[in-house]
């Protein structure tokens, strides 16, 4: 005969076990549903150039903002050199997991792999684009004691007297030096090129004279051009910038077609998953909405840009392989 099981008994044998593994069972849900919760850290991100300048002041209204919007703070990173391939490959090699955000530039991302002789595919294998967030000329300024007021009077001095006088830009490489070197081939001139690793000192030397010109951003020289420590001689977009309409282009200066622009977006390294970098993205195409948003980039020079991922990676794809073109054109060393 078998043996008789109290029914009570089993019962509680099987409570007993259930709540022996119920700590187990709860906290796998719980580590599991932490993993699955975005953010649940600051976030990094990665800027190419000092502090200080255009990217930086950028980053820090759209970090103040997607940090509210998130829920976790976003670290700025300023990792400068080598014209912005010291960032660019240090932001490449983070985990993938949407908690390193890079902020890029055609002069890092375009010029540069041009210099390096590196290809679209290349890039696409190192960065998923997120968001296109602004575009913006470059502004070419000389220090108000020069007593050099227009672009085409500084060309008519330099054309007196080659190789006297010097022009500063953020680096070798770099969109600004692209632009100038672009401006003066077709000009018939030359000056001497003084890179800076920056833009904070560049200033600093063409305020005092040191160095005739300075191709740059506007939100980095705004302040001394309303002051007028600086004049603005030209922007080298294909339009006047909003915030100083009395200063022309480089096209209306006598060089028609001429249009170099920088623009500023968000990479991740590449295998990021998806909802993550739509994520991001619904995010920063809300606040590059916002008004207070537009405003503060209005002021530094840059109008936004709506790019979708998938448009910002085409249209990332064909600016590397334009750039090569520049770089011939100009005659840019990578030395």
């Amino acid at each position: 005969m078998a043996p008789y099981l109290d029914p009570r008994t089993g019962r509680r044998r099987c409570i007993q076990l259930i709540a022996l593994a119920a700590p187990g069972w709860l906290l796998s849900r719980i580590v599991s549903g932490n993993e699955a919760r975005y953010p649940s850290r600051p976030i990094r991100c990665i800027i190419p150039f000092p502090v200080g300048g255009s990217s930086d002041l950028l980053a820090r209204i759209i970090g103040a903002q997607l940090g509210e919007a998130l829920g976790q703070p976003i670290v700025i990173e300023s990792r400068p050199g080598a014209a912005g391939a010291i960032a660019m490959d240090y932001a490449a090699r983070a985990a993938p997991d949407g908690y390193t955000l890079f902020l890029a530039n055609n002069g890092t991302n375009v010029v540069l792999p041009s210099h390096r002789r590196t290809s679209a595919r290349d890039l696409q294998l190192s960065f998923t684009p997120v968001a296109k967030l602004v575009s913006l000329p470059i502004v070419i300024v000389a220090p108000r004691a020069s007593g050099v007021t227009t672009l085409r009077s500084l060309l008519e001095r330099a054309r007196r007297s080659p190789d006297a006088l010097a022009f500063a830009t953020s680096d070798v490489g770099s969109t600004s030096h692209l632009a100038a070197s672009l401006l003066f081939r077709r000009a018939g001139v030359k000056l001497v090129h003084v890179p800076y690793a920056g833009t904070a000192l560049a200033v600093k030397d063409v305020l005092s004279g040191e160095v005739q010109l300075l191709f740059t951003h506007l939100g980095t020289v705004a302040s001394l051009l309303r002051s007028g420590h600086l004049v603005a001689l030209a922007v080298t977009g294909n339009h006047r910038m909003p915030a100083f309409p009395d200063v022309p282009t480089v096209a209306e200066s006598g060089f028609p077609g001429f249009d170099v622009t920088t623009w500023h977006g968000v990479l991740v390294p590449v295998g990021t998953p998806q909802e993550i970098v739509m994520r991001l993205h619904g995010e920063l195409a809300r606040i590059m909405q916002l008004p207070e948003v537009r405003e503060q980039i209005s002021a530094l020079g840059m109008e936004s840009d709506d790019a979708t991922p998938e448009r910002f990676a085409a249209e990332l794809a064909i600016d590397v392989e334009r750039a090569a073109k520049f770089i011939r054109d100009a005659g840019i060393s990578a030395d």
